[in-house]
């Protein structure tokens, strides 16, 4: 009964925006201005029109409008498409894949980047294309409206999770088609640290101190160290080399500035890889079967898109996602499980003995 009325008043409020968004844009049209549009009406039309059976929702698309892609780096929009898929699954839906059209920072003339993206994600590989003259298909390219009210139970949202979860092996067959997953000879750590456009005074909630990272990479080396495991660390980020002066205890190589697509094979293709506050490194930490070390944050609920990714509310200490503390520290018995399993593992891929770890 709950859910009913706050659906009939969803649909009692969206109705009177609609109405008035209309008379707006009819007025704009008379005027000669572009009339404007609001993606949650959008659903809504969408939606009624579902309920009242004129146009059944059967797929669902990820397209970012090309003004605000250009604000958005090749990752985040890679897991824009993933969710998508996700929810596809959650919800019976078909998932219509719409390639990308504009990436941020880009290197290169930009039918270039792009295409170089959609082909390191291979997201579309065994999807049907989208067309925009195919009706009945939800945009979930900033996020779509109420699905748990007006489409499933109230525990959707969850059910999306377990399908993504679901879906990363799937999500990994189609990075690594037409290549092969790198055989590392010493245990390769990769330390990715988000500067550039974060700092200390800037974008702070995804800014992680350099002594933090000093202290999760640390951890993982003195246990290498310990059992005699050889050990190589590289550091991924933005920047001249004085900026990492801190780190130069662990004897890293600084790979700065470098090309994004070469350091997001590096980054999925590390043993252990230092998870940065940023889609790019949490792209990299889902794609990769290594041990991810993170620091856990938050954004505020009134965003759910940033909630769902830095809350790390998908994964848990079992999919190899290991949190540290405040101030950077890691769980010395807990890491050193995680190695034992991630050795005995790769002992039988390469048909050896496991190394122990202590």
């Amino acid at each position: 009964m709950k859910r009913r009325i706050r659906l009939l008043r969803y649909l009692a409020i969206r109705s009177l925006q609609y109405a008035w968004q209309s008379l707006k844009n009819s007025a704009r049209v008379l005027l000669g201005r572009e009339p404007r549009h609001d993606e949650r009406l959008i659903f809504f039309r969408q939606y009624f029109l579902h309920l009242a059976g004129f146009r059944h929702i059967w797929a669902i698309t990820c397209a970012l409008d090309p003004e605000g892609a250009v604000h958005e780096g090749s990752c985040c929009q890679a897991f824009a498409a993933m969710w998508t898929i996700g929810t596809a699954r959650a919800c019976g839906w078909t998932y219509l894949h719409t390639p990308f059209t504009v990436i941020a920072h880009a290197d290169r003339p930009m039918g270039e980047w792009v295409k170089a993206w959609e082909s390191v994600f291979n997201l579309g590989a065994d999807e049907p294309l989208c067309s925009p003259a195919k009706s009945g298909v939800l945009n979930n390219g900033y996020g779509v409206g109420p699905l748990d009210l007006c489409f499933g139970p109230p525990n959707l949202r969850l059910k999306i999770q377990d399908c993504f979860k679901a879906l990363i092996p799937d999500f990994r067959r189609k990075y690594y088609a037409g290549r092969s997953p790198r055989t590392n000879g010493k245990m390769m750590v990769a330390v990715h640290i988000r500067r550039g456009d974060v700092s200390e005074h800037a974008c702070t909630e995804r800014y992680t101190s350099t002594e933090n990272v000093l202290r999760m990479t640390n951890s993982v080396k003195s246990i290498l160290e310990t059992c005699g495991i050889p050990v190589s660390i590289g550091v991924y980020s933005q920047g001249n080399a004085g900026d990492f002066e801190e780190l130069s205890s662990l004897d890293p190589s600084l790979y700065l500035d470098a090309d994004p697509i070469w350091t997001l094979q590096e980054l999925v293709e590390a043993d252990i890889l230092i998870v940065a506050k940023s889609y790019y490194s949490y792209y990299a930490g889902i794609i990769s079967d290594g041990i991810k070390i993170f620091e856990p944050c938050g954004y505020p609920e009134s965003n759910p898109r940033f909630s769902t990714v830095f809350h790390w509310t998908l994964f848990s200490e079992l999919d190899d996602w290991l949190p540290c503390q405040a101030d950077g520290s890691v769980d010395h018995a807990l890491l050193e499980r995680k190695l034992a399993r991630l050795l005995a593992e790769r002992a039988v891929v390469a048909g050896q003995p496991a190394r122990p770890t202590g």
